[in-house]
C-alpha cells in the first residue's frame, strides 16, 4: 500500500471488470455515471458495456486506449473522469457471455486482465487498481493454484507476504490467514506467521500517514483460550509473540476475545484489528458497513482496494447491482493515493 502519485499529477486508477457473467460489467456502468476528480482507465470488454449501459438505459461513450503508448506511460495528457465515458483497455473474450452463466472458456482472459492490471500497476502507468468480483472457483478450472485476487497479485507482483483488510471509515480488520479451511487455520498460526503479518500492517500504515499504529490482536479460540482450558495457542504461539514486539516499541496489545473486541469502545481505542482468520473478522466489518466498505491488499508494492461482495450471479440479468460498494474502494484508493486514510 504505496502513495505513488507523481508531483502535481491527479490520480489514475484502474478498475477490473472482474467475472464478465456476473454484475460487474453493470458495476462499471454504473461508476461511469458519477463525477470523479482523478482519471479512471477500465479493463473490461467494450461491447459488453455498451450492451449493459443499453439494458440500463444510461449514457455511455467509450474511448479506447492503449496502456503501452508513450502518452499514457509518461502520463502527458489530462484524462481527468467525465461522467458517462470511460477509457478502456479491451479485454476479448472468446466466448458469448450470458449474464448469470459462467463460461469456463472465458476465465484465461480474466487472469490475463489481472495480470495486465499488476504489470501496469508495478510499472507505475497507473496509481491504484480498484477490482471488481471474480468467480474464484471458475478462474481456478484455468489455474488450479487460483485462490483469488490477494494471493494472484501476490505471486504477480514477487511478494512474500501481503495482508487483507477489510475497512470502513470506522472500522478496519486485517486477517492472518484468509482463504484457509477452518481444520487448517490452527495449524497455520505460528510465530513466524503473525510476526510477518504484523509487520506489514505496521508498515502499511506508515505509508498512508500513521505513523504509529495501534493494533489490537484476537486470540484464535473461544475466550482467547480461557488459560489454555480452551486451547494453547494463545498461550504457546501469540501471547508470547506479541511480547516480543511490545519490547520492540511496537503499539500492538493482546490476545483478546474476539465476541467483545469490536465494539464502539474498541475502535476508539486502536486504528486496526488482526483476525486469525477469515471469518472471524470479516462478518463483523461487512455487518457494520456493508456497501461502504472495502478490501485492501496491505504489503504490494502499489494500491489495490476491491469491493467487500461476490459477482452475484444469482441477481446479474436483473441489472439491479448496487455500485456502493465499488464507489468505496475507488474513493479509498484516492485516499491512499495521497497518503491519507479515510475518517
Amino acid at each position: 500500500m504505496t502513495n505513488n502519485v507523481k508531483s502535481g499529477k491527479s490520480p489514475r486508477i484502474l478498475i477490473t471488470m472482474g467475472e464478465p457473467a456476473g454484475i460487474g460489467p453493470e458495476l462499471l456502468v454504473r461508476i461511469a455515471q458519477l463525477r470523479f476528480d482523478i482519471e479512471l482507465v477500465v479493463l473490461a470488454a467494450p461491447q459488453l458495456l455498451k450492451a449493459t449501459a443499453e439494458k440500463l438505459a444510461v449514457p455511455l461513450d467509450l474511448t479506447l486506449v492503449d496502456l503501452n503508448l508513450p502518452d499514457w506511460q509518461e502520463r502527458t495528457g489530462n484524462m481527468s473522469h467525465k461522467a458517462g465515458h470511460l477509457y478502456v483497455e479491451a479485454v476479448e473474450l472468446p466466448n458469448p457471455v450470458t449474464c448469470g452463466e459462467l463460461s469456463s472458456g472465458n476465465a484465461p482472459a480474466i487472469l490475463a486482465m489481472l495480470t495486465r492490471a499488476s504489470k501496469l500497476a508495478l510499472i507505475g502507468c497507473v496509481d491504484a487498481i480498484v477490482t471488481a468480483p471474480v468467480h474464484k472457483a471458475n478462474l481456478n478450472t484455468a489455474d488450479s493454484k487460483f485462490l483469488g485476487h490477494t494471493e494472484f497479485l501476490a505471486d504477480a507482483a514477487g511478494v512474500n507476504k501481503v495482508v487483507m483488510m477489510l475497512a470502513t471509515n470506522e472500522l478496519r480488520i486485517t486477517l492472518a490467514t484468509t482463504h484457509l479451511p477452518l481444520l487448517e487455520v490452527p495449524a497455520a498460526i505460528t510465530s513466524e506467521l503473525l510476526e510477518e503479518t504484523i509487520k506489514v500492517i505496521l508498515n502499511s500504515f506508515s505509508l498512508s500517514g500513521l505513523s504509529q499504529p495501534r493494533l489490537a490482536v484476537c486470540g484464535l479460540n473461544p475466550h482467547a483460550g480461557e488459560d489454555g482450558l480452551l486451547g494453547h495457542e494463545e498461550q504457546e504461539v501469540i501471547t508470547p509473540l506479541i511480547k516480543k514486539l511490545q519490547l520492540k516499541g511496537l503499539s500492538v496489545s493482546g490476545p483478546f476475545p474476539a465476541d467483545t473486541l469490536f465494539t464502539p469502545e474498541k475502535r476508539q481505542q486502536y486504528d486496526v484489528f488482526l483476525a486469525m482468520y477469515h471469518d472471524q473478522g470479516l462478518p463483523v466489518v461487512k455487518a457494520s458497513g456493508f456497501g461502504q466498505c472495502a478490501n485492501i491488499t496491505l504489503g504490494l508494492p502499489y494500491i489495490r482496494t476491491s469491493v467487500d461482495h461476490g459477482t452475484a450471479l444469482d441477481i446479474a440479468s436483473s441489472y439491479s447491482a448496487s455500485s456502493d460498494s465499488l464507489k468505496y474502494a475507488i474513493d479509498y484508493a484516492i485516499k491512499l493515493t495521497r497518503g491519507e486514510l479515510p475518517e
